[in-house]
């Protein structure tokens, strides 16, 4: 055993000085905690999704500012009328005709005036109102001039609900991070039984071996025999049994890492750090950093802002718009010319069917929902951190007790086999002994693993995971 532990403690630092994650061959990998964490990081699909749901928020950010800036649209129209409104009306008919000069004393015409116009008749003249083909070009610049702040608060929603999808990242990032922590140990503990029950088996058989000759020189009974070799088959039957969980515990940590299938040498270390938590300390940690509150107090500043918007629903809105124009006809004539108009007007609703009021009382029911679920998380997450605290305390309770059952353990297979060689206890004592020293060897290691992956939980719980 001193030798086996001495071998992997130089596996250990070989692997530490190679960065903790390097190909032994083209086909055996060897692999960290920190950097199965980290492929797990870069693989894990529900990550990606969460991502892509940041993103989506962030366009939808992008959206609401755009709302506050000007909107400017370009529209081209065509149109040919079948029939235009015509105007008719009388026109006088002129002519140039010279008028004659009279002297007022004689009456006599003594001349001519030169020709001047003078209206000799009359006609009429018919004006097509239009023209029966018609084009327009047309740029529009429309602008939102006050809305009592609906826009600025949507805008600041959607910043809001963008903070509250990275909160949820980091949420999902922890929740992968103890999977697999959970997953790099359970494997390791499934291995590590296989490795035990391999040595058992190895003492086990030699002991067999010994039952065997006594028995043969007549030293020991058949039951005896018959028990050691029932046992032998027994262990045979388990350690199939554990290489097979030992593998289904490989699968499901290499699917959790989203690694292909490709032998996996896990490195690890278990030795207790005494990582020291005040009770105290790790629930008000919880209170700022856990992603679970951050969301629950961006959802009641979200409805908040919403009950703004209801409430600002029922108020005019004030809008401008300018239209600049490139069309034919231009007025009466039709040829090309340009043209513009600027309008300035405001909106409001006059009647809704109570659809702002239902608006309102949804807001503030949202807000309400929303501190009754912040108190409840909070709750949970005090109780939650409590548990944690409790339990890695008692993990290190735990391992010193173990470790000290199998140092007892351990001197006691010892003194057994002796015992058994020079007469002085049973075969069935002595697989008692036997039997012993397997389950503190697996209730040692079992007592590191668990306080590593509640270490890991506690992480989590208090928000630093």
């Amino acid at each position: 055993m001193r030798n086996q532990a001495l071998k992997l403690i130089f596996v250990f630092c070989l692997l530490s000085a190679l960065g903790g994650f390097e190909l032994l061959s083209a086909d055996t990998l060897f692999l960290t905690l920190d950097k199965a964490i980290s492929l797990a990081l870069q693989n894990n699909r529900l990550i990606a999704q969460t991502k892509e749901k940041i993103a989506e928020a962030a366009a939808l950010k992008g959206i609401a500012f755009s709302a506050l800036l000007p909107q400017i649209n370009a529209s081209g129209t065509y149109y040919r009328t079948d029939r235009l409104n015509k105007f008719t009306m009388a026109v006088p008919i002129y002519d140039n005709l010279p008028l004659p000069v009279i002297n007022p004393l004689t009456g006599e015409t003594i001349g001519f005036t030169p020709p001047i116009p003078i209206i000799i008749g009359a006609d009429t003249l018919t004006m097509a109102l239009g023209a029966r083909d018609n084009y327009l070009l047309r740029g529009t610049i429309q602008q939102t001039l006050f809305t009592w702040g609906k826009l600025w608060h949507a805008y600041q929603i959607a910043g809001i609900s963008l903070d509250i999808e990275k909160e949820g990242l980091k949420r999902t990032e922890a929740e992968v991070k103890v999977s697999v922590v959970e997953g790099f140990y359970q494997t390791f503990l499934a291995q590590k039984t296989v490795e035990l029950l391999e040595e058992s088996q190895k003492q086990l058989k030699r002991h067999w071996e010994r039952v065997r000759l006594l028995y043969e020189k007549g030293l020991a009974n058949r039951l005896d025999f018959l028990r050691t070799e029932v046992k032998l088959a027994e262990m045979e039957v388990s350690l199939s049994r554990m290489k097979n969980n030992a593998q289904l515990a490989l699968a499901s940590f290499r699917s959790t890492l989203g690694l292909e299938e490709i032998p996996i040498v896990l490195s690890v270390t278990l030795e207790p750090d005494e990582w020291s938590v005040d009770l105290d300390s790790a629930i008000k940690t919880a209170g700022v950093q856990r992603p679970e509150i951050q969301q629950l107090r961006s959802a009641i500043e979200i409805a908040r802002r919403s009950k703004q918007i209801a409430l600002s629903s029922n108020l005019p809105t004030l809008f401008s718009q300018l239209n600049y124009d490139y069309k034919k006809p231009i007025g009466l004539e039709n040829k090309w010319g340009t043209d513009w108009n600027l309008t300035i007007g405001f909106t409001m609703p006059i009647f809704a069917g109570f659809s702002n009021l239902a608006k309102i009382r949804q807001s503030q029911a949202r807000e309400r929902q929303a501190r009754l679920s912040l108190a409840l998380v909070e709750e949970g997450i005090k109780m939650e951190v409590q548990a944690l605290v409790n339990t890695l305390n008692q993990e290190m309770k735990n391992i010193e007790t173990q470790k000290k059952n199998l140092l007892l353990a351990k001197e006691a297979l010892s003194l057994a086999e002796k015992s058994y060689e020079n007469g002085l206890i049973t075969n069935l004592e002595y697989l008692d002994c036997s039997l012993t020293l397997y389950q503190s060897q697996i209730s040692y290691w079992q007592s590191l693993a668990n306080y590593q992956i509640v270490k890991a939980k506690l992480k989590k719980a208090i928000g630093e995971f």
